[in-house]
């Protein structure tokens, strides 16, 4: 038996997985909030032995309001007791309002999904001409 996933938070966790490659030893735990489609990522590493630590907000909204970034302020504990390297992000679909995101936060925009006027719609990859020319015969 496998789990079920929502397949926003799947294109999402790969745009996740680009920025933050495990590759450069990052890792993911997700974590839902208020029982909506906001989450936060948290994203961990080990680097020159140091262990960092990037709090990631992903909110599916057409802004992101003040209780979200209130979840940002709250530290994540070291389960080792080992110093961290703590820094917060935030990730939102193309045309968000990000004004109430303070200075300083990186603020990434989602290539799969954007606003188009209130409406979020699914951003598709736009068809090769090759592909089409191919079709066409």
């Amino acid at each position: 038996m496998g789990f079920s996933t929502d397949i926003m938070h799947d294109f999402v966790a790969k745009e996740i997985r680009s920025i933050y490659s495990s590759f450069d030893g990052w890792t993911a735990t997700v974590r839902s909030l208020e029982g909506g489609y906001n989450r936060v990522v948290i994203l961990e590493r080990r680097d020159n032995g140091h262990r960092e630590c990037v709090k990631l907000l992903v909110s599916f909204g057409t802004d992101v309001s003040s209780h979200l970034l209130e979840e940002l302020s709250i530290k994540e504990k070291s389960a080792d007791g080992t110093p961290v390297r703590y820094s917060v992000a935030v990730m939102v679909p193309g045309n968000a309002d990000t004004s109430s995101v303070p200075a300083g936060i990186p603020v990434y925009t989602m290539q799969s999904f954007s606003f188009d006027g209130k409406e979020l719609v699914w951003v598709k990859k736009p068809v090769r001409k090759e592909q089409a020319a191919v079709a066409a015969t």
